[in-house]
């Protein structure tokens, strides 16, 4: 029923020369009721590139107290079904109040299945994903206000996304073969729920979002290492890539431009570069979220890096996990529990903490994975040591700190089982000898246990976890290799040059002392954990720099004869005859002197002088040859000693070899050693 109200029929009537001041007042409408019932209304919008074409039937439209350009209170029931392709159409159900002017609505909405991806032509230009299906639902009250400053909307209710599927827009265009291959599907999830929702949008104030509850069911996500280095999920929308494309440019730029040169104290050089500070905002307060405790059931990530040559893929699998509470105003930290699957065999655990709201992203997450085969991950093998793999499992503990300033602090421990590389690969950017590595590593049942920490800011545009990771175990195999007794036994001490791989003697003596006995104990451990390796030792001597030192070696070993002869004069076991000691020298020595055939002073008579201790000494010493062969003989005796000292630690003599002796060092730093070379068998 709608009613006119008109001017009367006198003021109608009256001639057009009436006053200018009669009662003029305009037309009003007013419909008590407006009913539709059963319609049908057909949208489509041709103007962009993707076309918008949905169909609304079974609309039923109930209104009331319709007074247009008035604040009059309308109840109204609105309802219908919407569809859009080929999919069972969703439904919506609006039931309460509307006023006109200011336009403003209020009351209880009830949506199911809203065909969401019909709409994308709307908001497409911000994503760099194209949005296949996604079909929402709500249940909650809505409010919605015109005012004077903007645009007031508040939510109460319980939402959901689901059927969601998600390609990616930018990889889609790429020139890449490989990157087309991948896009069959980017993100997807079978149902993500937010109960207990409340936005409320308000002019001049913050974004405010609070969900009590979420629940994300069987998703799935593909993440992309691009031939760049950089993550496909960093440009899900078109402000994040300009973003990017922005900070990378400003950073080339700053540091060609900015370089300095500092000089540090032993004389190298480094160079720094300032780095701009993040573009200012627009000025908007930052939203406030909230989320309470998350539920992931079913989840599945896809990984395939384009970095590495050849490409390499992964997967998790079956990741059933929670999160509890978080916020985007406070600084706690929400615990994180995860389980799933690697590669379909490999069970994979994280938990620990993280603020997915915190920038940079602020976490302290502990993840366990226990026997991940290591064949697939060749391509990483190649790239980064020149070698497959041709089997190995691999367990892990990683610890990974992020603090609000975004520095990075890690514990990696890999527990590496029966890993056995391939042959070196042609052309690969890296050849490392990891097969001795390999053997230096593993112990006596083919398991390697390393740790390496890691550290690094998130601020550096350059940053990368995963680079830090395979610089990590480069640096790793190239000590073992370098210094591989450092590695197995912490280094020796006192060898000279590499002295971690040396057994360090006195000048002039072949006798191994107790810290070089003590030494030699770690060597024999660490062989007999590591069957796959072989020792070879080398002795050393040099006739400039041991001679005079051989000579007094050689004057001890004299008087050391001297006492073993008297010993057996005595009736006494000439086998146990201990070292000469300093009070013992002086009469030994006197002994010595006596029965050498050596031009000896006298006095008048004819008769052998009685000289002091230094004065015979002094003679005895003059009286000695040492020649190139007898710093060899040193040589052969010091590598001799140090295999026969390994033999007595029940080290198979298959695996002990004497190598050729080196008489002739150079270096000033030298000093007297027997040299332990490490090989595989």
């Amino acid at each position: 029923v709608a009613k006119v109200a008109a001017p009367k029929s006198a003021e109608a009537a009256a001639p057009a020369s009436a006053s200018a001041s009669s009662n003029t007042k305009p037309w009003r409408l007013s419909i008590a009721t407006l009913a539709v019932d059963n319609g049908t209304l057909s949208y489509a919008d041709k103007a962009s590139g993707t076309p918008v074409a949905v169909e609304v039937t079974a609309l039923k439209l109930i209104a009331q107290k319709v007074t247009p350009d008035t604040a009059t209170v309308s109840p109204v029931e609105l309802s219908g079904r919407i569809a859009a392709g080929r999919a069972e159409p969703g439904k919506f159900d609006y039931k309460g109040q509307v006023v006109l002017k200011p336009l403003s609505a209020e009351g209880r909405l009830e949506v199911a299945a809203f065909p969401a991806h019909a709409f994308k032509a709307y908001y497409a230009d911000a994503l760099n994903i194209d949005i296949r299906r996604a079909f929402a639902s709500y249940r909650g009250t809505v409010r919605y206000d015109a005012l004077p400053a903007g645009m007031s909307l508040k939510l109460a209710g319980d939402t959901a996304v689901e059927d969601f599927r998600a390609n990616s827009a930018a990889l889609t265009q790429s020139a890449s073969p490989g990157l087309e291959r991948a896009n069959n599907q980017l993100l997807s999830w079978k149902a993500l729920s937010l109960r207990g929702l409340q936005v409320a949008l308000v002019p001049r104030a913050p974004l405010s979002v609070d969900v009590r509850e979420t629940t994300l069911t069987d998703f799935f996500a593909r993440v992309i290492v691009d031939p760049t280095g950089r993550l496909n999920l960093q440009n899900l929308t078109k402000k994040s890539q300009q973003a990017a494309d922005t900070a990378a440019v400003a950073v080339a730029d700053t540091q060609a431009a900015a370089a300095s040169t500092e000089r540090t104290r032993d004389g190298t050089t480094t160079t720094t570069a300032q780095v701009p500070p993040a573009a200012a905002d627009s000025g908007s307060p930052s939203p406030v979220i909230r989320f309470g405790p998350m539920s992931l059931v079913n989840g599945k990530i896809d990984f395939t890096d384009l970095f590495v040559k050849p490409n390499y893929s992964a997967d998790l699998s079956e990741l059933t996990g929670k999160l509890s509470a978080f916020a985007s105003n406070k600084p706690e930290m929400a615990d994180l529990e995860l389980r799933g699957k690697a590669q379909q065999t490999a069970a994979l655990d994280i938990s620990g903490k993280i603020n997915p709201l915190a920038k940079p992203l602020e976490l302290d997450i502990t993840a366990k994975m226990r026997d991940l085969d290591l064949a697939p991950l060749t391509p990483y093998a190649v790239r980064y040591a020149g070698h497959g793999i041709e089997r190995g499992k691999l367990s892990m503990d990683v610890n990974y700190k992020i603090s609000a300033e975004g520095r990075l602090a890690a514990t990696n421990k890999l527990v590496l089982n029966q890993l056995q590389f391939g042959e070196a690969v042609e052309g690969a950017p890296n050849s490392l000898p990891v097969k001795l590595a390999v053997a230096l590593l593993a112990d006596r049942n083919g398991v390697i246990d390393v740790d390496l920490p890691i550290s690094g800011s998130l601020n550096d545009p350059q940053f990368s976890i995963g680079s830090l990771i395979f610089k990590a175990l480069g640096t790793l195999i190239v000590k073992a290799v370098t210094a591989p007794f450092s590695l197995l036994t912490g280094g020796f001490g006192g060898g000279g040059p590499g002295e971690a791989s040396a057994v360090a003697f006195d000048a002039g003596s072949a006798a191994l002392s107790a810290g070089a006995k003590e030494n030699l104990d770690k060597v024999a451990k660490a062989l007999t954990d590591r069957p796959a390796l072989q020792l070879t030792v080398v002795g050393t001597a040099s006739l400039d720099k041991e001679r005079e030192a051989a000579k007094r070696q050689r004057l001890r070993q004299l008087l050391l004869s001297e006492k073993r002869r008297t010993a057996a004069r005595a009736g006494q076991n000439a086998a146990e005859v201990s070292a000469v000691s300093d009070a013992e020298y002086p009469d030994l020595l006197a002994a010595v002197y006596k029965r050498a055939d050596i031009p000896k002073p006298r006095n008048l008579i004819g008769l052998t002088k009685d000289l002091p201790p230094k004065e015979m000494e002094d003679l005895l010493l003059a009286s000695l040859t040492i020649n190139e062969e007898t710093i060899r003989q040193l040589a052969v005796e010091r590598g001799g000693v140090v295999r026969d000292y390994l033999l007595t630690k029940q080290l198979p003599s298959e695996r002990l070899f004497l190598g050729a002796v080196r008489t002739n060092p150079s270096g000033n730093d030298w000093k007297p050693a027997a040299e332990l070379n490490l090989a595989t068998r």
